[in-house]
């Protein structure tokens, strides 16, 4: 009964280490994930440097990548071309897609054990990158992946100990009803007298058995053992314990330094600020970044908390995220920077320390330096308003000099046509009268497009004046009918006008007829001679649809915004023809989203444009 319950204990303690390993893995990639946070530009002479005093001193890392989206950028030792994620380590045993796992974590993704293609098998541990994007969203970026070879695990935990005294195995199965897989050991660890102990693996709980083997030593050495040191500690003698039993005290000793050493190192050489803290908010390392941010010396720091350095305000607000941490949250916070930090602004993430039960025992966190990001915002924005404001002059600028622009050229208009006309007689040359028919259709054409200006300019300056009121639509149309006719004989156009709906809508009747004008002298310009052009009017539940379409030219989907900006024309050789200043169509937006309505165009080259105009009914 000694020997089973001494059994059981010692296949607890190895699953527990097993664990521990796996953990460990994770804190090396965090380390490493907030490394590259901090400086996602990171060269690759750069990121395998730093991989390679990694991979040196952890025998159970197999490589070390960096993916960036779902590509791995760097790959290391192996390096070579980037590759999609999961050709090297096969996702599809996982279940659950890895990857949409981790961009919606905030913590490491583990899965496994897998099968490689090697055949040997891996732990993958994947942490997430995130970084704030222009527009200030905190978002998933990219990820470190450390696949750990199992052979490493076993190293590193005792498992593949001779002289544990056990025959071990483990196996367990990721779905439901399947035969269990074993991933290591013989099948003599499943036989006569073999106990098992839970190890929860990321894919689910595995077993591990274990049963004494002729090396298993004898009950009464353990005692025996005890029974020395108490001895000794009471006699100050110095013991010497069996060989084995100092052997594996040593690798574990020197494993547990090299992990410390690493990780420390990781931590020294990092270019953010980065600090552990006990459950108490006494701070308990900082790193060579942190003393020269904060001006602390490295003898200040230990056992005091943040209150010793900030100013009370900050202190209350850091204390507040260290209770939201040891609840097991991950704190991410923006703030500007007090009179203890020589950053402008920063930004912190502290996230929890647990152990293998599951227990909070530390704070760990980073700050990065993010004044120039800031700095960079701020020129931004005043870069912004500035334009903004000049925007804002010069609309304001036209829409008051629309009477001294027009006023002149309905001068230069009316005088040129008398002229035209000889309406006082023949001018005596019909080269004047040519020259009269030029100046009064430039005339016509300057006064064309200042108007749109000024019209464009009066929506965006918020000088237009807006008279709303219930209309039938049929009236509007018949407003523009006489000139949608002119427009169509001009280039031979087929003119179907149809207008039959009774549903009144809200709008300004004098703006309406300027729309729809407007789309069908544009409509007229890019469909060729014989074409046809429907002018129709549509009931729509809520709304009533204004459309236009013509068979001509069309254009790509891509083009259509670009279309939609003012002074904004599409190089086609088929346009090159056509005159206009390009402010058409974003005149009509303004001037339909001013009326509370919006607009939608369909086009396709070679199959001609629909234009619909959506505006709300009357009640």
């Amino acid at each position: 009964m000694a020997t089973e319950s001494r059994t059981k204990s010692q296949l607890a303690a190895l699953a527990n280490r097993f664990l521990t390993e796996i953990a460990a893995g994770s804190d090396l990639g965090l380390g490493l994930a907030a490394l590259v946070a901090a400086e996602p530009g990171i060269t690759e002479r750069k990121f395998t440097s730093i991989c390679k005093t990694i991979l040196s001193a952890q025998p159970k890392v197999r490589n070390i990548a960096l993916i960036v989206g779902d590509t791995v950028r760097y790959n290391c030792p192996s390096g070579g071309a980037p590759q999609k994620i999961g050709r090297e380590i096969d996702d599809a045993p996982e279940g659950t897609n890895s990857f949409e796992r981790l961009q919606q974590s905030d913590d490491a993704v583990v899965s496994g054990p897998l099968h490689l293609p090697s055949g040997d098998w891996a732990i993958v541990v994947r942490i997430p990158i995130r970084i704030r994007n222009e527009t200030g969203l905190v978002q998933y970026w990219g990820a470190i992946s450390l696949p750990l070879r199992l052979s490493g695990l076993l190293l590193q935990s005792g498992l593949s100990d001779p002289d544990i005294g056990l025959d071990l195995a483990m196996r367990g199965s990721r779905e439901p009803m399947r035969v269990p897989e074993t991933i290591f050991g013989e099948p003599q660890a499943y036989g006569e007298g073999a106990l098992s102990v839970p190890v929860a693996l990321p894919e689910g709980t595995w077993l591990l058995y274990g049963r004494p083997n002729s090396a298993t030593p004898e009950p009464f050495q353990p005692l025996q053992r005890m029974f020395v040191i108490i001895a000794a500690l009471f006699c100050g003698a110095v013991v010497l314990v069996a060989i084995p039993y100092i052997a594996r005290r040593r690798r574990l000793e020197i494993e547990v330094n090299r992990n410390r050493d690493l990780l420390r190192a990781l931590m020294r050489n990092s270019p953010i600020a980065m600090y552990v803290k006990d459950v108490h908010g006494r701070y308990l390392d900082l790193n060579a970044e942190a003393f020269r941010a904060y001006n602390i010396g490295e003898g200040a720091f230990r056992g005091r908390t943040a209150r010793d350095f900030v100013e009370p305000a900050l202190a209350d607000q850091l204390e507040q995220e260290d209770a939201r941490t040891l609840k097991g949250e991950v704190v991410r916070t923006e703030r500007r920077a007090d009179a203890s930090s020589s950053y402008g602004w920063e930004r912190e993430i502290k996230f929890p320390v647990i152990d293998t039960a599951g227990k909070v025992i530390a704070i760990a966190g980073y700050v990065l330096d993010i004044t120039g990001q800031k700095q960079s915002e701020e020129r931004m924005l005043e870069a912004l308003r500035r334009a903004e404001a000049a925007n804002r002059e010069k609309s304001n600028f036209l829409a008051t000099m629309s009477h001294e622009l027009r006023t002149p050229l309905n001068a230069i208009i009316g005088f040129s046509d008398i002229l035209r006309r000889e309406m006082f007689g023949p001018l005596g040359s019909t080269t004047y009268q040519s020259y009269a028919a030029d100046i009064h259709k430039s005339g016509q054409l300057l006064y064309d497009l200042l108007g749109g200006i000024i019209d464009l300019s009066a929506v965006e300056s918020g000088h237009l004046d807006i008279k709303s009121e219930a209309l039938r639509p049929e009236l509007v149309i018949g407003d523009c009918r006489a000139i949608l006719e002119a427009l169509s004989r001009e280039r031979e156009h087929e003119l179907i006008v149809d207008a039959t709906t009774n549903a009144p809508i809200i709008g300004d009747r004098r703006l309406l007829r300027q729309v729809i004008i407007n789309l069908t002298s544009n409509a007229s310009k890019y469909t060729r001679k014989g074409g046809r052009i429907e002018v129709t009017v549509e009931d729509a539940g809520e709304e009533v649809i204004f459309r236009v379409r013509d068979n001509g030219i069309g254009m790509e989907s891509t083009d259509i915004e670009r279309a939609l900006q003012p002074f904004t024309r599409l190089g086609d050789p088929m346009r090159a023809e056509v005159g206009g200043s390009g402010i058409g169509l974003a005149l009509v937006r303004r001037l339909v989203e001013a009326m509370q309505g919006s607009l939608v165009i369909f086009s396709k080259p070679g199959f001609g444009t629909a234009v619909e105009v959506r505006l709300p009914k009357a009640d």
